[in-house]
């Protein structure tokens, strides 16, 4: 866990509390009820993040979110936006995960990594 905390910046820990906290808030103050459509969005939040990072935990996080806002969506009756996320997003994921794990950037994700002008 240690690792995974000094994994981002000052800035980016600011920019996923916030985001998280907004997510809570509005969850509080408008719904309450539907912890399906809570869990969806902080594991979107969250793989947003990671995907900024190149981190392939964020593409398997996406792949769970379309799971989650597929199963939403349907029960909401808005198909097109669960074809859109389980016939889309979902195997885009999945191919960005599996392109990533065979092609690491100089030796793999580690906390730290970035591109060597």
């Amino acid at each position: 866990m240690r690792d995974f905390y000094h994994y981002f910046t000052r800035g980016e820990r600011a920019l996923w509390c916030c985001s998280v906290a907004l997510v809570l808030m509005a969850f509080l103050v408008f719904d309450r009820r539907d912890y399906m459509t809570l869990t969806a969005s902080l594991v979107g939040v969250t793989s947003l993040i990671l995907d900024a990072k190149a981190n392939p935990m964020g593409q398997v996080l996406m792949v769970i979110f379309s799971v989650l806002y597929g199963i939403i969506s349907f029960r909401c009756a808005y198909y097109g936006e669960m074809l859109t996320y389980l016939g889309m997003t979902a195997p885009m994921s999945v191919f960005a995960l599996v392109s990533w794990l065979r092609h690491p950037f100089e030796g793999g994700p580690l906390p730290g990594a970035c591109a060597k002008p």
